[in-house]
């Protein structure tokens, strides 16, 4: 046995060992070889060989000892596992002689796991399904999965969307106890339906009678989930007040019937929003629900939150009033309906007892709208898009779908609507807010350096709210500068939801909550709660921190699902059109290339240069010059589609008449096989800005659409 100072001096010499070794946390990453790299918190990367890899799955986050190698490179031992990479994956079923094994899908495709007999199931060669990690292979080597679900084979109809929805698990079938609730609600509309005077019993709380107004809907031919209606009133001047208007919006009222803690809210905060998915939509409420009970079906009485909004006679806000009220909507008309009958003159496009009401809002709309680009951030439009599927769920036309002047209405009622419900919580320290920070921290430097390289001079803290709007609109009312507005948007952050009412500089307001979407979003329906305590005194509780952040995921799931399933479906409709030519919009610039968004389609690919290419990147101003020529964000061009990476899922072009330019694809696969830790380092850090420039552009075409449902409506291609 040993004595005390043997074990002091052993105890000592590990402490020793320990203290010279260098340790770094890392997540693993694979390459197509054996080999992988494991990438390091401080963003540098080190080399794994082959027979350490296979004890390990990319995307396992791990303690690591780094070593330099007889190649003088950074290389790490593995030390501990701090959190594997899968758990519940999507992946595809493989057999190989007598074994069973399970491909995951994405990073980790290129190591299959093992499936044990009694985990097996009904699956065939290639089925796509839904797996469960059994053992992790830190400790020996040898993974082993259980089949959760089989999905189907891949080549059965609509599989992509059957797996999007698997994969992000959007088919979580509802509970008893919130089934039993919504079926209630069901009865007891069906039954008010038949009363001469529905939701008038003062059991349905004080509502004031609104059923004569003159509301209807605008949305897509064939949306039933009706979350809102408008209706327009010119109220003259008396007793010293000016002459003003007075919007009407009315929106559906889930809140009074569904309590905040019952079973049912819970589903719709584990769902968050309502999923439009090309070739169906996830609903947030039992169908029944959304599309009848709470929908503001045409001519049916139903109960509203009705917010009522004056504006003088520059378009700006006046007052506002929330109340509960009983509304009927007059008409169900459809955007291009409106459309056709203000644009074209079209009287049998729309009822005449509509035709005064649609006038009336067009000219406020456009009253509005010209106010918020005085006083406000206005992005500019994007085009929508309309996807028709085959019956095997793949792509078969893409028709372009030009917003228009019904889409305006509806996209200022709804922000104004928005904006004014942000000024209530923020005045009563309630709600949910949409709020936006600005410019991104860490590129707050190359902002700054970007205005003094161009001498523009900027008063105070860019991302006050003054100072922010003013600097925009500044550049945007400047020919000489307006060009710098896109790379700075590049910078800035994205929208998130917060319990503080804090301004959204994305669209310069001071605060901001969405209400006109209750049916469809959970943060609507909380803010209706909000509401209803202040204005019918009903009982409301803050939303704790923790399920706040379960809400942010669960919208980042449904946007993940729905960009995913996009991209997989164009990039196979894609593969039809290789060859074919058209004019595009370049959408993100870096290094190696540009990503362009074709007009007439909204397919997106990218222009990539090879190395050998000269070419001079400017990050600041998102530029890249190649043989004299500037391409810039907001540059259009004209392309070839070059080639379809399927399993990628990406698309590249290249320029028409430009042979330097090279197969995306394979650039990024030769880029894979010669990387270094120095330019894994590099691409990293590359990779990661031009991921957050992109997030950031959307998160602004997002607001563009009125951070609304609307753009859904007419189209999927909501990006």
């Amino acid at each position: 046995m040993l004595n005390t100072d043997v074990l002091s001096q052993l105890t000592k010499l590990k402490q020793d060992i320990q203290s010279s070794k260098e340790y770094a946390n890392g997540v693993v990453a694979s390459t197509r070889g054996r080999f992988g790299f494991v990438k390091l918190d401080d963003g540098r990367d080190a080399f794994l060989p082959a027979e350490k890899m296979q004890f390990v799955i990319a995307g396992d986050k791990v303690r690591v000892n780094l070593i330099t190698n007889a190649k003088d490179k950074l290389e790490a031992e593995l030390e501990a596992l701090l959190e594997p990479a899968l758990d519940r994956f999507i992946g595809q079923y493989r057999i190989k002689g007598g074994a069973h094994f399970v491909a995951p899908s994405g990073a980790q495709a290129n190591r299959w796991i093992f499936i044990p007999p009694k985990y097996r199931g009904q699956c065939k060669e290639h089925d796509f399904i839904v797996a469960r990690m059994l053992k992790h292979p830190f400790k020996d080597g040898k993974p082993s999965a259980s089949i959760v679900e089989k999905i189907g084979p891949q080549d059965q109809a609509r599989i992509e969307h059957k797996y999007t929805r698997a994969k992000y698990e959007l088919n979580r079938p509802i509970e008893k106890k919130a089934q039993a609730q919504a079926s209630a609600l069901e009865k007891l509309f069906a039954g008010e339906d038949t009363r001469e005077q529905p939701f008038s019993d003062p059991k349905f709380g004080q509502r004031i009678d609104a059923t004569d107004r003159m509301f209807v809907t605008i949305d897509a031919p064939t949306t039933k989930d009706m979350d809102d209606a408008v209706c327009i009133e010119q109220i003259k001047a008396s007793d010293g007040e000016s002459a003003k208007t007075r919007v009407l919006v009315a929106i559906a009222d889930p809140a009074n019937f569904i309590e905040q803690f019952s079973s049912l809210a819970t589903h719709s905060l584990q769902s968050g929003q309502s999923v439009y998915l090309l070739g169906g939509a996830v609903p947030m409420l039992p169908i029944e629900l959304a599309h009848h009970c709470f929908s503001l079906e045409e001519n049916k009485v139903r109960p509203a939150l009705l917010i009522s909004i004056d504006f003088n006679e520059q378009g700006d806000i006046l007052d506002s009033r929330f109340e509960h009220a009983r509304i009927k909507s007059h008409h169900k008309l459809s955007y291009d309906d409106v459309a056709r009958f203000l644009q074209s003159d079209d009287e049998d496009a729309i009822p005449s007892t509509c035709q005064a009401l649609i006038r009336s809002l067009e000219q406020w709309s456009s009253l509005r709208h010209q106010y918020r680009e005085k006083h406000h951030i206005v992005f500019q439009d994007q085009a929508d898009y309309e996807h028709q599927l085959d019956d095997q769920g793949k792509i078969k036309v893409i028709n372009l779908k030009p917003r228009n002047i019904a889409h305006q209405i509806v996209e200022e009622a709804m922000l104004a609507t928005n904006l004014c419900a942000g000024k209530l919580l923020q005045e009563q320290n309630k709600g949910l807010f949409s709020v936006h920070g600005g410019f991104r921290s860490e590129r707050l430097g190359e902002v700054k350096a970007l205005l003094k390289e161009e001498e523009i001079q900027w008063e105070g803290e860019l991302n006050d709210l003054e100072n922010h709007v003013a600097l925009l609109k500044s550049l945007e009312n400047s020919e000489q500068q307006k060009h710098l507005v896109a790379p700075l948007r590049r910078m800035m952050q994205q929208s998130q939801l917060s319990h503080e009412g804090k301004p959204h500089l994305g669209m310069g307001f001071p605060a901001y909550a969405t209400v006109t979407s209750p049916i469809r979003r959970y943060a609507d329906l909380y803010n209706h709660w909000a509401i209803s305590s202040i204005v019918s005194e009903n009982s409301f509780k803050p939303l704790p921190e923790n399920k706040t952040t379960k809400l942010t995921d669960a919208l980042q799931n449904g946007r993940l699902a729905d960009r995913e399933l996009r991209q997989w479906l164009l990039t196979q409709h894609t593969k039809s059109l290789i060859g074919s030519e058209g004019k595009g919009i370049i959408r993100i610039v870096t290094q190696q290339g540009f990503g362009v968004r074709l007009n007439d389609s909204g397919i997106e690919g990218f222009v990539a240069y090879g190395k050998n290419k000269s070419k001079t990147f400017d990050a600041k101003r998102m530029t890249l010059i190649i043989d004299d020529t500037v391409y810039y964000l907001g540059k259009e061009v004209d392309i070839v589609i070059a080639s379809v990476d399927n399993d990628k899922r990406r698309v590249a072009f290249k320029l028409k008449g430009d042979d330097a330019t090279e197969d995306n694809g394979a650039t990024n696969k030769k880029a894979a096989d010669k990387r270094t830790a120095k330019k894994g380092t590099a691409d990293k850090k590359a990779a990661d800005k031009s991921a957050a420039d992109k997030d950031s552009e959307k998160s602004g075409a997002v607001e563009n659409s009125t951070d609304d449902k609307k753009a859904e409506d007419t189209s999927s291609d909501q990006s």
